[in-house]
């Protein structure tokens, strides 16, 4: 007689641990929005493509392929807080749930998990080379439900994707589309992200400390203020 599933085997991906596509879903529309809607607090969803990976699966087989999800699990559980949901939602794509976070701080967080699959080495293939392409979407911004920021979402995945691959980008819709890694060199963001660490501090702080020195600097230049 077959066994009856469970429900770790109901709501989980069998080869990752993570959430699976349909618990997602579920507890992203049923929870974690009307948590949103609730409280005023923000929300970003995230979406992850791995670049070329149908490649590396035809080229390695299967198995490695496996490996590959496994290792990009991973990253994304050493991360992330422990608040993310987070999901693999079928073949070489994950998506995640960040409540209580800004689109700017989830920004800086996906920008170290970039770095870190980028980095990823495997002894089997030590040839292989990973990358991903992720799309950020913010609650209440560009999307109001589930259904409208994963649209979003998939929409700055695309972005990422036409625009070299290995980004984290915004929807074509927000102006702040050019992703920061179009604006800092690879050398600028490891050094950003070390000094972060050695401060305990997270980069987005650490961005805007710098630019309000840059704009003391050049304060000369804006005239007196207003009156009134």
């Amino acid at each position: 007689m077959e066994r009856p599933a469970t429900v770790e085997e109901e709501t989980t991906d069998h080869l990752t641990g993570l959430t699976n596509q349909r618990q997602f879903r579920r507890l992203l529309e049923g929870t974690l929005l009307p948590q949103a809607h609730q409280s005023g607090d923000p929300l970003t969803l995230i979406n992850i493509d791995i670049d070329n990976f149908l490649e590396v699966n035809e080229t390695y087989g299967h198995s490695f392929g496996d490996v590959l999800l496994t290792a990009v699990a991973g990253a994304l559980r050493e991360v992330l807080p422990e608040t993310a949901l987070i999901a693999r939602y079928g073949g070489d794509e994950f998506a995640v749930a960040l409540p209580d976070t800004r689109l700017d701080e989830a920004f800086t967080l996906f920008e170290e998990f970039r770095r870190r699959v980028a980095a990823l080495s495997f002894s089997e293939h030590p040839e292989v080379h990973v990358t991903a392409s992720i799309g950020l979407a913010a609650y209440p911004t560009h999307g109001k439900n589930d259904v409208e920021l994963s649209r979003e979402a998939d929409q700055a995945v695309y972005v990422a994707k036409v625009s070299g691959r290995n980004k984290v980008s915004l929807p074509l819709s927000d102006s702040r589309m050019v992703t920061k890694t179009s604006y800092y060199t690879a050398t600028q963001l490891e050094r950003l992200s070390q000094l972060a660490k050695m401060v305990k501090r997270n980069e987005a702080s650490l961005l805007r400390e710098a630019l309000d020195d840059v704009l003391k600097k050049y304060n000369d230049r804006f005239g007196a203020p207003p009156r009134g």
